[in-house]
């Protein structure tokens, strides 16, 4: 018998360990909810751009570099943002010489860029743009400059086509 408490880890084949605070070494992947497999894994191959890897009844396993992301068909899917808000997203790093032609290539997948950040962002400094997959998940797509100083300006200084409405003033729908 172990020493967890969690109902999950009872019957689990652990042995007992003194708590400690670990270090993560990378991330494996990260999951998204879509409502259709085959529609979201045909727009992250030909929009983003990633590779198909494996799939199963709810889900497609996809690659970016030596990176994972999952695609789940869980039945309950609701989008995380309300009002085009693009506070929520998950971030897919280009290469400088890519960033321009990709978002030519978002546009003329039909797809609309909700904002475009290339001075004042506070967390990556670099080029930032924001859209929405046929799922109302929000992608960003970053043309990371690492050399750049994090500004630490207030947003109002911010270059973007359409500035972002704050999330923290929004009523629950």
């Amino acid at each position: 018998m172990n020493s967890f408490r969690s109902p999950a880890l009872a019957d689990a084949q652990l042995r007992s360990a003194a708590a400690r605070r670990v270090k993560p070494s990378r991330i494996l992947h990260f999951t998204l909810s879509v409502t259709d497999l085959d529609r979201a894994q045909r727009f992250y191959e030909n929009v983003i751009g990633c590779t198909f890897w494996r799939r199963n009844e709810t889900s497609v396993f996809m690659r970016c570099g030596d990176d994972h992301f999952v695609l789940s068909r869980t039945g309950y899917h609701a989008p995380q943002n309300r009002n085009r808000d693009t506070l929520i997203h998950h971030a897919f790093v280009l290469q400088g010489e890519d960033f321009d032609a990709a978002l030519a290539h978002v546009e003329a997948c039909g797809v609309e860029v909700l904002l475009y950040e290339d001075v004042g962002h506070r967390g990556f400094p670099g080029r930032h743009a924001y859209f929405y997959d046929p799922d109302d998940n929000c992608i960003e797509l970053v043309d990371l400059r690492e050399s750049d100083e994090v500004a630490a300006t207030d947003t109002a200084e911010r270059t973007s086509v359409r500035r972002a409405k704050s999330h923290l003033n929004k009523t629950p729908a």
